[in-house]
């Protein structure tokens, strides 16, 4: 990590973080194989006083690739995005069931595109957001009504029953894409791989996400360590 301290002396055009701690946060730890649970090597995180932060049965911030259950992971993820689709898909039926119907953006610019002069693209998007529908979506007692809608900014290109709508598919692909990575890697041959800005070493397939090639790499990397290799999910500030 040290040589992508910003704070090494000079400045670091290199740097990454000012400051980090061990901690994957109560979502994102690895489970840990059912035989290797209590092993000494596992790695856990602490509080900044040093005291061990309460533990989750089975689950840790590290320890040797050997003991880690990669699989159980991705189906922990996949399995908290389930339950965060569901909980949201409760949610909009009750935003339904208490206004009337909406059309998604899609529908007003099927007939901007039928006629863009006579009925153009701001006009579809203005009539989109003026649906009850759309509108309480884009209210702040969304948040105490519909806890798991959020509140959603409407903007020009802003979509909320198609996305209230979706194949809940996609999510949970996405969950077990980056169940076991993180915004960065850092490699055993100390090169920073980062989310935002893939190296040459991700190979991103013609029109793929350059995150989700990252994902798939990173996934890769970590499936392919041996097992006395040492894995741990940091929590960086930069």
């Amino acid at each position: 990590m040290a040589p992508f301290d910003f704070n090494l002396f000079g400045g670091n055009a290199n740097g990454q973080w000012d400051w980090w701690d061990i901690d994957a946060g109560d979502e994102d730890r690895f489970a840990v194989r059912p035989e290797h649970d209590g092993d000494p090597r596992l790695i856990f995180a602490t509080h900044p006083n040093g005291e061990p932060r309460e533990r989750q049965p089975l689950r840790c911030d590290g320890g040797p690739r050997g003991l880690l259950d990669f699989d159980a992971t991705r189906a922990a993820a996949v399995s908290q995005a389930r339950a965060r689709w569901q909980a949201e898909q409760e949610d909009f039926a009750r935003l339904v069931a208490d206004h009337p119907p909406a059309e998604p953006l899609t529908t007003f610019l099927r007939r901007h595109r039928a006629d863009t002069r006579g009925y153009p693209r701001g006009q579809a998007v203005v009539d989109h957001h003026a649906q009850p529908l759309v509108r309480a979506l884009n209210h702040g007692s969304a948040w105490d009504r519909y806890p798991n809608l959020g509140l959603w900014v409407l903007g020009p290109d802003s979509d909320p029953i198609s996305h209230f709508t979706r194949d809940p598919q996609t999510d949970l692909d996405e969950a077990a894409a980056w169940a076991l990575a993180s915004f960065a890697l850092l490699t055993l041959d100390g090169q920073w791989i980062d989310a935002e800005c893939p190296s040459a070493c991700v190979d991103v397939v013609p029109g793929e996400d350059p995150r989700a090639a990252y994902a798939r790499w990173a996934a890769a990397y970590l499936d392919d360590l041996d097992d006395d290799c040492v894995i741990v999910r940091l929590s960086c500030h930069g």
